[in-house]
């Protein structure tokens, strides 16, 4: 948990200095740095193992939702 919180402090401080705060390029961050870091929280507790899963899999389609979009803008569809 640890290491999830200083990758993202130091992503934010990143986006911060790039003058980025697309709420787009916020969330694949975030889900990409939940899922790098995920393998190092295994195995929690069952309750805590549920809520992570729950958590990442949003995170997910959050990214899947936001990268369609993407794709459909350059696509011009």
């Amino acid at each position: 948990m640890t290491a999830y919180l200083v990758l993202s402090g130091v992503a934010a401080a990143f986006l911060i200095y790039l003058n980025i705060s697309w709420v787009d390029a916020t969330a694949s961050v975030a889900t990409l740095l939940f899922w790098t870091t995920a393998p190092l929280l295994r195995p929690l507790p069952r309750p805590l193992n549920i809520i992570h899963t729950a958590v990442g899999l949003t995170l997910l389609l959050v990214f899947i939702y936001f990268a369609a979009l993407r794709i459909l803008a350059v696509l011009k569809i």
